[in-house]
């Protein structure tokens, strides 16, 4: 009786073991979908244009190897509809093959999108959907999204490794413009003053080119500010360069200086910049302190230390009050004044301010006190090299 027992129990459990083997029917393979890695948004004669950058995954490991290849790298499509969600459902029509969402690595939107309420619409439909993260990339353009999707990095390299794509790359050694991505822009639009600063990339033909003909690429030049979802101004070019000595996450940016008979170039890095509300008799001011280092590029003359440094730091106070009322011009907070006065005093922030904003003037920055340490001038330290 046991005997037969133990039978129909091991019977039993060779028939039930298989079953969670079921459990990945449902799934797709990977090499039977095609992998969304860029998205932009455009809006024209009352109806939302999307494109969708597909890549080729399977180029990206033979590209970092070889350096190039013949297959193709990126293909875009293209629909339409009267919300973004429905031009996305229009787009489905047409797919070959599932579309897979969780590689998502940046969105473009042109100025007349964000002119539309472009932004809050992408970030519902981005921020519901299961398969996309926060870590998306947010990007405006002039430019036309097609020729933007489709361009390529230099050398062939695969679309995954793009200046948009992987932005913290060229930050690195250079912080002009922080890049932001669906989180942050989350936090910007929704705190004081509820706005977000976007960078700007244009297309251009001017600095690379290859031994056939010049090679179109990417490039930040500026910053779109948005403000409760709506595109409220750009800050473009020479008007910007004070957003790097006011942001926290700069790593380094060069800097050229008169000198006497030519300019001197410097490195700068390491700045520190703290902002404290100063409030008096019901008046708010800000005093801005920056500190950090300097490193020599290039010298061809003799020059004095200290003049070195007071010129540097009267170049960058320069740069930090030109963006600051550059700001003021298209009415946007662009150092996030109001966020500041939010975090230090509350109590006094919700008496002055208007619709989660404080009244700002050109007086509104008391102060801007700038300290740059020249630390050396790398092999030849202080001296010019001829």
């Amino acid at each position: 009786m046991k005997r037969r027992f133990k039978k129909w129990l091991l019977l039993l459990l060779a028939l039930i073991m298989p079953l969670p083997l079921g459990g990945c029917w449902d799934t797709f393979e990977p090499e039977r979908m095609v992998y969304a890695y860029g998205m932009g948004v455009d809006y024209k004669k009352g109806q939302y244009i999307v494109y969708l950058q597909i890549i080729n995954l399977g180029l990206l490991a033979k590209t970092e190897v070889s350096g190039g290849n013949s297959e193709v790298n990126v293909e875009v499509g293209r629909a339409t509809g009267k919300t973004v969600d429905q031009a996305m459902s229009n787009l489905y029509h047409s797919a070959q093959r599932r579309i897979f969402w969780g590689h998502l690595s940046f969105l473009v939107l042109t100025e007349e999108a964000l002119k539309q309420d472009g932004v809050k619409s992408v970030v519902d439909l981005l921020d519901r959907y299961r398969e996309t993260r926060y870590r998306i990339w947010f990007y405006a353009t002039k430019d036309s999204l097609p020729k933007i999707l489709l361009n390529t990095p230099i050398l062939g390299m695969s679309s995954a490794l793009s200046r948009i794509s992987d932005p913290k790359a060229t930050f690195q050694q250079n912080s002009f413009i922080q890049p932001i991505n669906m989180r942050e822009v989350l936090i910007s639009i929704n705190e004081p003053v509820h706005e977000a600063s976007i960078p700007v990339i244009t297309i251009t033909k001017e600095n690379w080119m290859t031994e056939k003909k010049p090679h179109e690429s990417l490039e930040i030049k500026g910053i779109a500010v948005i403000k409760r979802n709506k595109l409220k101004g750009v800050v473009m070019g020479n008007q910007a360069n004070g957003l790097r000595w006011m942001n926290k996450k700069m790593k380094r940016s060069g800097l050229t200086v008169k000198g006497k008979p030519k300019d001197i170039d410097v490195l700068v890095a390491n700045v520190k910049a703290k902002v404290k509300p100063i409030i008096k008799k019901g008046n708010i001011q800000f005093d801005v302190r920056v500190k950090g280092e300097a490193v020599i590029d290039h010298v061809e003359q003799n020059f004095n230390r200290l003049a070195l440094e007071a010129k540097i730091e009267n170049k960058i106070k320069n740069e930090i009050m030109k963006t600051y009322l550059y700001g003021l011009s298209i009415d946007t907070d662009i150092y996030h004044l109001t966020e500041v006065l939010y975090r230090k005093n509350v109590r006094v922030w919700k008496k002055v301010e208007q619709n989660g904003k404080v009244p700002l003037s050109k007086e509104s920055l008391r102060n801007i006190q700038v300290k740059i340490e020249v630390i050396h001038g790398e092999k030849q330290r202080d001296k010019p090299t001829i």
